[in-house]
């Protein structure tokens, strides 16, 4: 076992346990061979382990200047830029990248729709539609993209293929009904997300807009009972308790709209929407004995 192998394999060791001793092995051993890749390598991927991405990135350029074509490299700094939210620098870069790796040009898809280019994300993913391994991933990003394209017909065939490919999952019924939906086929979109819900889909963005179906196709109670199950599961939801105020106040019990108020305005003491729904109470003359 060689100097190098032998600082590896301490390094493996303490890492675990020290990651500072790890770091302290790792720079020690570059003093002595300040261009070895391995010893780079690890570095960078010991500060990106610990989420300090700007340092990982540093240790990865130096492998670059050695080998700029390196795709293993290459994909672990973009991958840190994408941490950091440099979506214009990870497209910027994978542009220089000659014949980069389907792997690359995924990440491009993803930094373009972060920056809302979503025409050209899509043209990325569209080309990797002939590439096995990226087909069955990119089927229910394209999907997400043709919905907020409003191009409802290719994110239907889109969620089609991911379905066929992935088989059964909450997210591919959860955005289904979201595009009928947009349709306005509100009691398909009841159907896909009642599905949703069994397959144990549970973000609060989901439960709104679940209950929001429930009370269009005139279903308000099982609309406030699925906002109660948001706030069992996420109580520090406000939007949750906003919309289950509303929904009381429609139905006319006004009791259990103020009720719920006033448990929400000590959870949520500085939300402005708590604070008007509140106050139109007070202006009223609404007491808890009322």
């Amino acid at each position: 076992m060689d100097k190098i192998e032998k600082i590896l394999w301490k390094v493996k060791f303490e890492e675990k346990k020290n990651w500072l001793r790890a770091k302290e092995l790792l720079l020690k051993g570059l003093e002595e061979y300040p261009s070895n890749k391995s010893l780079l390598f690890s570095l960078a991927m010991l500060f990106q382990s610990k989420k300090l991405y700007k340092k990982a990135i540093e240790y990865y350029q130096k492998i670059l200047l050695q080998n700029p074509n390196d795709q293993k490299v290459n994909f672990k700094m973009i991958n840190c830029l994408l941490f950091l939210k440099e979506y214009q620098v990870v497209i910027d870069y994978i542009n220089d990248i000659k014949n980069p790796h389907p792997e690359l040009l995924y990440d491009k898809a993803y930094a373009y729709s972060k920056l809302l280019n979503i025409s050209a994300s899509i043209e990325i993913l569209e080309s990797l539609q002939n590439n096995e391994m990226f087909a069955k991933i990119s089927h229910l990003f394209l999907a997400e993209l043709y919905y907020f394209e409003k191009d409802y017909e290719k994110a239907l065939l889109s969620l089609d293929k991911a379905e066929k490919e992935s088989g059964k999952n909450g997210s591919i019924n959860y955005l289904r009904g979201l595009i009928f939906v947009g349709k306005k086929n509100y009691l398909t979109a009841y159907v896909e997300f009642s599905y949703a819900d069994k397959l144990k889909i549970s973000s609060p963005h989901f439960y709104r807009n679940y209950a929001k179906i429930c009370d269009l196709i005139g279903n308000p109670l099982k609309a406030i009972d699925i906002l109660m199950k948001c706030i069992k599961q996420h109580p520090f939801d406000v939007e949750s308790y906003i919309e289950i105020i509303k929904l009381h106040l429609k139905l006319g019990k006004i009791n259990y709209a103020f009720n719920i108020s006033l448990q929400a305005r000590k959870i949520f003491p500085y939300s402005i929407s708590l604070s008007t729904l509140h106050s139109t109470f007070e202006k009223n003359g609404k007491s808890k004995n009322d």
